[in-house]
């Protein structure tokens, strides 16, 4: 554990399918466990603490629920380990997650609210000062993701994606479906008698969600440098930045990952199996069918404004295209939230 000049405390761990990674946060910053689960860290640095558990083998969630009073990040080290980190995160105000030096914003009103990190790559974690911090993690061996994902997609995929020697990293908006879950997980407490059994049930729920999300996903890492991969994911996380805006153009995406127009699209199309425009429109309509579902907007007209649609009547026809319904037949709106509520 290192402190720079500005007080901020700099901490270094691992993070492994086991309990024992979590004694560097005994060692070094005098955390303490309170039961085989929950470990709670000094007053002076944060209120609150984490709790762990095996949900089943391969499947881990962590929970992390801390306000610190300290400035602090929490380095990852990289890990020989076959597993991934699914990170979701509704803390109450931004954090920053920086991976392979691309800075993900993250937080409830963050655009990207989940990500997916291989334990081989190294990645830091910068909570706010003052504010709470709530993530909610799941450290998933990469057997177990081998064979959920063997019934869905094709073996080939599956085997060039998810093989041992292969590092996944991406960054993308939470599904709604998780997002409700969590949020309903963070108005529980640790102590509460059902909170085992709830968390039981959100992680298992959260890893369903994620499983159908991979199999639309579809990406292959494949034998490209780790260089070029982190150049076309660096404006991934860009792209992902601009869903309430229009496409903002290959030119411009090329520009940011400094390859020629020709060599960033065959290599986005290598990664994420579509085109550029493609994936920004996939992944548009999915934050659309979060927000017309939100009960946060009154018209189906707010909706498509938000989204960077002028008409309505184009937002419709796209949304009927790709999920075949109207999306005033999924509506629901702010009136009636406020009704339901009353």
């Amino acid at each position: 554990m290192e402190t720079s000049a500005k007080n901020s405390i700099q901490f270094s761990h691992t993070v492994t399918m086991d309990t024992e990674w979590r004694q560097d946060f005994i060692e070094k910053l005098g955390a303490k466990y309170l039961n085989q689960r929950q470990l709670v860290f000094p007053e002076n640095l944060a209120s609150g603490g984490s709790y762990l558990m095996e949900v089943i083998p391969g499947l881990t969630v962590l929970v992390v629920d801390l306000t610190f009073h300290q400035s602090i990040s929490f380095t990852k080290v990289a890990s020989s380990g076959d597993f991934c980190i699914a990170y979701y995160d509704i803390s109450d105000q931004i954090s920053i997650h920086k991976v392979n030096d691309t800075k993900n914003k993250v937080g409830y009103h963050s655009k990207l609210g989940m990500g997916l990190v291989d334990a081989g790559l190294s990645s830091t974690y910068i909570p706010p000062i003052s504010e709470r911090m709530y993530s909610f993690r799941l450290l998933i061996s990469k057997q177990l993701l081998h064979k959920h994902l063997g019934n869905i997609v094709p073996e080939s995929i599956v085997e060039k994606t998810y093989a041992k020697k292969n590092t996944i990293y991406f960054y993308s908006h939470m599904d709604s479906r998780t997002r409700v879950l969590l949020l309903k997980l963070k108005d529980r407490q640790y102590e509460d008698s059902s909170y085992e059994l709830f968390l039981k049930g959100a992680a298992l729920q959260a890893f369903g969600s994620l499983i159908e999300r991979l199999s639309e996903q579809k990406f292959v890492v494949g034998k490209l440098s780790e260089f070029d991969v982190q150049q076309v994911v660096n404006s991934q996380v860009y792209l992902m930045e601009q869903l309430l805006e229009k496409f903002p153009g290959t030119e411009k995406l090329a520009e940011i990952a400094c390859m020629s127009v020709t060599k960033y699209t065959r290599l986005f199309k290598k990664i994420y199996k579509c085109n550029p425009n493609s994936f920004f429109l996939s992944e548009k309509l999915l934050l659309a069918k979060e927000m017309v579902k939100s009960g946060q907007f009154n018209t189906i007209y707010e909706v498509a404004y938000a989204l960077g649609y002028s008409k309505s009547d184009y937002f419709s026809a796209i949304y009927k295209k790709r999920y075949g319904v109207l999306p005033n037949e999924d509506f629901v709106s702010l009136r009636n939230c406020k009704e339901a509520t009353e």
